[in-house]
């Protein structure tokens, strides 16, 4: 797909010394950073775009790491106005369906930083809010990453046998986030689906609770602009896809999902996680 808003975006991007520093002096996965941005982007960027992506994307993770570490040190009232919140009426009306809520959402600007903020920002959903995330085996690092979402009264549930947590969430009319753009094995947890159109482990497990509870499924993005400041934006409720095949309705909707991340790369490129490992397919 030819985008030539996206490039001249990036041809406007200036990485500076920090961004051109990282990928020349810390290289961290580069040779994953440019190839995934290739076969992502590849029909709209020529390599010198896609070497000036890259910086500012080690840019962008260099700043979100500073951003984190001192967060500690901010109030409060400092951590919510840093993050402005847009289409929080489609949250309100999804709350009022009464059938729980699904967030589809990825990894983001700062993916860190934006829940938390929310939650300041609508202290009516501190408790109510859960994120579903891969399980850490080392629990003391577990608790050192994950310390202040539980201060903030964000609830962390392990992936693995989740889904009656998850459907019991749901009934209370709680929130419940899934990070969609990450690799999942094809089998068990995960299938073949479409992704900046490669074949992509992705997480079945949205569309299969989407199709099991009727909840709303929601999507929010999260990106960082000019001077520090972060916005977090819902959108409204993406339409369920109906198909008399079962295995197909599930891939049809989480194809879906995957277009919604792949709409939100185009439009912030550098604020997503390039280094993740996202179309390695194991047969």
């Amino acid at each position: 797909m030819k985008d030539a808003g996206l490039k001249s975006r990036i041809q406007r991007m200036k990485p500076g010394l920090l961004g051109r520093f990282l990928y020349y002096v810390l290289p961290i996965r580069r040779g994953v950073v440019l190839g995934n941005i290739a076969l992502a982007l590849g029909d709209v960027l020529d390599a010198g775009e896609r070497k000036i992506l890259a910086q500012m994307f080690y840019r962008h993770i260099a700043l979100t790491l500073l951003e984190n570490l001192i967060l500690g040190f901010y109030s409060l009232n400092r951590i919510r106005d840093m993050v402005e919140v847009r289409g929080i009426e489609h949250l309100m009306a999804a709350a009022g369906q009464k059938k729980g809520i699904l967030i589809l959402t990825g990894h983001f600007g700062n993916w860190e930083l934006l829940p938390m903020a929310g939650i300041l920002h609508y202290p009516d959903f501190k408790g109510r809010l859960h994120v579903l995330r891969r399980q850490i085996v080392n629990k003391a690092v577990e608790r050192l990453l994950f310390r202040r979402f539980y201060k903030m009264g964000l609830d962390v549930i392990p992936k693995r046998h989740s889904l009656p947590r998850v459907m019991q969430l749901l009934a209370q009319n709680d929130t419940v986030a899934f990070i969609m753009d990450q690799y999942a094995r094809p089998g068990r947890e995960g299938i073949v689906a479409s992704f900046c159109g490669h074949p992509a482990g992705t997480f079945r497990s949205l569309a299969m609770v989407a199709r099991s509870s009727e909840a709303p499924v929601l999507p929010v993005a999260g990106w960082r602009e000019s001077g520090g400041r972060h916005i977090v934006e819902f959108g409204p409720p993406l339409d369920w896809i109906k198909d008399e095949d079962p295995d197909q309705e599930i891939l049809r909707n989480t194809e879906a999902y995957n277009q919604m991340i792949e709409t939100v790369i185009r439009r912030h490129p550098d604020q997503w996680l390039w280094i993740h490992k996202r179309w390695k397919i194991k047969k």
